[in-house]
């Protein structure tokens, strides 16, 4: 950080969003009803060096409604990236998540992942991928290894447009483990003249080794405050089902989600963060993270 020092000083541009959400779950089949609180951040300081330092957050909290306790999840994330006059893009990764059930459970755990990343960025574009690795506490067996690696890719096709995608995997194999988890998604977000936006996003995401799948599809519309007030925030308004598969059975979870999003930085607008449609363009650095923020 104190070397760093000298970087920020000298950083010339900082963009960024928050968006605070609530959920209104139910679970087909008389799996019952909960209530999700969220709250999303993510920025980025770019400098005039080349340098672009990134950094996300996800807090929700799910309270099942007529059943005693509830369960948590925070996960953070921070990026440093050098950016070439030619467009390339080098840099690394740390995620941190970190669960916890108060459902009389008692569980408790969290995952590390860390690696290096690559791509390319255009004036409109831009394409990364990445390799790495996760650690888990209460440890895995020994001998198993946790790895990931993923692409996604962003294009703004206009000032009211923009969609993108992802293909992550993680691979959990040794020591009398094998397991395999990977997702895909698209999503995307209009904004009209009139203030109005919409967005959807479509992600799917499979363990391939315990036939179990998730299909999630969002839909939202959303209004910026700007329109009528000098309030610089969105509100929005998500209906999205998530779909499980499991050996053959299956049944689904029908989510009503509300959400207040405020662009920092430059920004003037942004795809509401704790839509499917944004899980879907931005996703999580390993598939197990992934899938929760796509579904919560």
């Amino acid at each position: 950080m104190i070397s760093l020092t000298p970087a920020i000083a000298g950083a010339q541009e900082f963009n960024g969003a928050a968006t605070l959400g609530y959920g209104q779950s139910s679970i087909s089949n008389g799996g019952g009803d909960f209530g999700t609180f969220t709250g999303d951040f993510t920025g980025t300081l770019s400098f005039d060096n080349g340098l672009h330092w990134g950094f996300d957050a996800k807090y929700y909290n799910a309270d099942p409604d007529n059943i005693s306790g509830d369960v948590s999840l925070w996960d953070l994330g921070t990026t440093l990236n050098y950016q070439f006059d030619n467009g390339g893009v080098l840099g690394g990764y740390l995620d941190y998540a970190d669960f916890d059930s108060g459902l009389g459970l008692n569980l408790s755990s969290d995952v590390t992942s860390y690696g290096i990343s690559g791509g390319y960025v255009v004036e409109n574009a831009g394409f990364e991928a990445w390799i790495g690795e996760s650690e888990t506490s209460p440890s895995l067996p020994n001998g198993t290894d946790w790895t990931d690696f993923g692409a996604r890719f962003r294009y703004q096709a206009s000032d009211s447009a923009v969609f993108g995608g992802h293909y992550v995997r993680s691979d959990v194999s040794g020591g009398g483990v094998n397991l395999d988890l990977y997702s895909v998604g698209l999503g995307g977000y209009y904004r009209f003249n009139s203030g109005w936006g919409t967005y959807a996003g479509l992600v799917h995401q499979s363990f391939s080794d315990l036939d179990l799948d998730y299909t999630t599809l969002g839909i939202g519309v959303d209004y910026n405050l700007l329109e009528i007030s000098e309030i610089p925030g969105q509100v929005s308004l998500e209906l999205a089902r998530t779909d499980i598969d499991v050996g053959g059975a299956s049944g689904d979870i029908d989510t009503l989600r509300f959400g207040l999003t405020f662009p920092l930085g430059g920004r003037t607008s942004s795809t509401p963060l704790n839509s499917v449609a944004r899980a879907a363009m931005a996703p999580r650095h390993n598939a197990l993270t992934t899938l929760e923020d796509t579904t919560f």
